[in-house]
């Protein structure tokens, strides 16, 4: 993988943190996790697809470029959708008393969390190797 500079470091770093910091004891609940961590990833690619849309205005980088960002941003977009659902998942099984149910709810939302930060700078690389300047 290419090294990517500063500001893939400062993306990786935000999501480690959040997720550090949410998965402590006694923090906000799943679900209001899965919400804080899905909107603060929303917003900073929401404004990264911004730059994308202003890139492809002043480059006209082709079809086959703006069909790579768009395969990236549904990956994004899914993986954004299951780490809320996997939240609503954890939220249920905090109420439960099946060990094993919380135990899957807890997997699912690891790996939830996972496939968010990995398509997050999927995406993100994909942008500043195509050329875009971003923060």
């Amino acid at each position: 993988m290419k090294k990517h500079g500063s500001e893939l470091i400062i993306v990786l770093l935000s999501l480690a943190g959040l997720t550090s910091y949410f998965g402590c004891q006694g923090c906000k609940s799943p679900a209001q996790t899965a919400y804080v961590v899905g909107q603060t990833t929303t917003i900073t690619i929401e404004a990264t697809m911004g730059l994308w849309a202003d890139y492809v205005d002043k480059h006209h980088p082709g079809v086959a470029a703006e069909n790579k960002v768009k395969l990236a941003y549904e990956q994004y977009q899914k993986a954004d959708i299951l780490l809320l659902t996997a939240g609503k998942a954890m939220l249920e099984a905090q109420t439960s008393s099946d060990a094993a149910k919380q135990s899957s709810a807890q997997a699912a939302w690891r790996q939830a969390e996972a496939a968010l930060t990995s398509s997050t700078i999927q995406l993100y690389a994909l942008l500043q190797e195509l050329g875009v300047k971003l923060p």
